[in-house]
């Protein structure tokens, strides 16, 4: 099982990045993409507006990069994701799906304890145009898509007692006697277009979380409340893993730690990670019965993300994405 590390706020579908398919052209944007102004819109989804305000919106919520909006290479990117959100969006709404106000709120309540309370979240975010009640907006469409792909598409993703038996025949290395350890993470992911000020301010952040771990707070909750993959609805647990599984610097990490101990900040290609140590096992071979669950797990995910993909991009082909701005070809 590799390191999965592309879930933000809400989707594994924002980690899928289809192809442009913008079908024509209205009167052209102003601003973008070389920066986000106001409530300008950038482009339609099934005439469903994109505005500039949204995008800044995705942006904090997505790395806190705000600052990054000023670089068209990261707006354009931005979109791509905007677009992917309503083409979901939209799906879920037309299926039904909805999520109750107060699980919007207790998100929201969330971020809020994060920044201090609402007075210092308003003020933090006027000088950037936002309000609480966009961001609210945008957390109760992602967890909307969330509960869609939950309830609506994964169930329909089985992996067979074959497949499983399959992959462990077919990778003997990966299951032979070794030691493994148990740990839980957070991690902070990075991105191309990352300003020295962005890694600055992330590599701030994950030190200010791993003082918080190591004077005592619940580590599980911790990365709940911060990291940014899909093991944070688990409390950033990655079970046990065998030498090999994960990219270099994060095993070496892991293995390093006695049980109970954080870790300094390690940085992957990923982004930064803090690490946990919960348990080690000395070497052994892995029977096919204890390795069955994380097996199919994976198998499962991995069966998910190509059927998100396939799915975005039909629905993407069949949907009128309207990109309202000049490119400057």
């Amino acid at each position: 099982m590799q390191l999965h590390a592309r879930m933000v706020l809400t989707v594994a579908a924002a980690t899928v990045l289809a192809l442009s398919c913008s079908k024509k052209k209205e009167t052209a944007a102003h601003a973008f993409p070389d920066s986000l102004v106001g409530d300008e819109v950038v482009a339609t989804v099934n005439e469903e507006p994109i505005t500039a305000r949204e995008l800044k919106v995705l942006a904090y919520i997505g790395a806190g990069q705000i600052d990054s909006t000023l670089n068209a290479a990261f707006n354009l990117r931005l979109l791509d994701q905007m677009i992917d959100r309503k083409v979901f969006s939209q799906e879920a709404k037309a299926a039904g799906v909805t999520v109750p106000d107060s699980v919007v709120s207790n998100v929201l309540d969330q971020f809020v304890r994060q920044f201090g309370g609402e007075p210092q979240v308003d003020q933090m975010l006027a000088p950037m145009g936002l309000s609480r009640d966009q961001f609210r907006d945008a957390i109760q469409r992602d967890l909307t898509i969330r509960k869609y792909i939950d309830e609506r598409i994964t169930p329909s993703i089985a992996v067979s007692d074959a497949d499983t038996r399959a992959f462990y025949d077919q990778n003997p290395d990966m299951f032979a006697g070794t030691d493994s350890v148990h740990v839980r993470h957070i991690i902070l992911l990075s991105h191309e277009d990352d300003t020295d000020q962005a890694k600055s301010d992330r590599r701030a952040q994950l030190a200010a979380i791993r003082q918080r771990a190591i004077g005592g707070e619940d580590f599980a909750k911790l990365a709940t409340q911060f990291s940014q993959d899909n093991a944070a609805q688990n409390g950033g647990d990655l079970g046990y893993f065998p030498r090999g599984m994960m990219v270099k610097p994060f095993e070496d990490a892991a293995f390093a730690l006695k049980k109970g101990q954080v870790s300094d900040i390690v940085e992957t290609q990923f982004g930064l990670h803090l690490i946990k140590c919960i348990d080690k096992k000395p070497a052994r071979a892995v029977p096919y019965e204890d390795a069955k669950s994380s097996i199919e797990a994976m198998l499962k995910q991995r069966s998910l993300s190509t059927e998100l993909q396939n799915r975005l991009q039909k629905t993407r082909e069949a949907a009128i994405i309207v990109r309202s701005y000049e490119t400057g070809a």
